[in-house]
């Protein structure tokens, strides 16, 4: 397998402004609340993205790999995800785990539609 050097660029130069997004956020909508927002968010820009690419085809390798390997995967945050669910009792818990969830699947939901909708699909 050859080494892509410049795919590599393009992640890190996305997940760092990612990363900085994720925690100018986190500054002002602290832990659970903050990972909901950062999590919905996520999905719905990568859900535009996603179907954008799919219907349109707008956009290149070095795009898809920069945004959504990269940017987004940096912003979004399943980890942060995890530990704070597992720290808080059951019944917040499973509402945090819920509330991802759907909100989750309603942002990829949402940027279709957005795409679809725009582009008369």
């Amino acid at each position: 397998m050859k080494i892509d050097y410049h795919s590599y660029a393009f992640i890190a130069a996305g997940g760092f402004i990612g990363a900085v997004l994720r925690w100018l956020i986190d500054e002002q909508i602290p832990s659970l609340p903050g990972t909901l927002a950062v999590n919905f968010l996520g999905c719905i820009f990568l859900g535009i993205f996603m179907y954008e690419s799919i219907y349109i085809g707008a956009y290149s390798r070095t795009t898809r790999i920069f945004f959504g390997i990269g940017l987004l995967g940096a912003f979004t945050t399943f980890s942060a995800f995890a530990v704070q669910s597992c720290a808080v009792p059951l019944p917040l818990a499973a509402l945090n785990i819920g509330a991802n969830l759907l909100l989750g699947f309603f942002g990829i939901y949402l940027g279709r539609y957005i795409i679809t909708y725009q582009r008369g699909i």
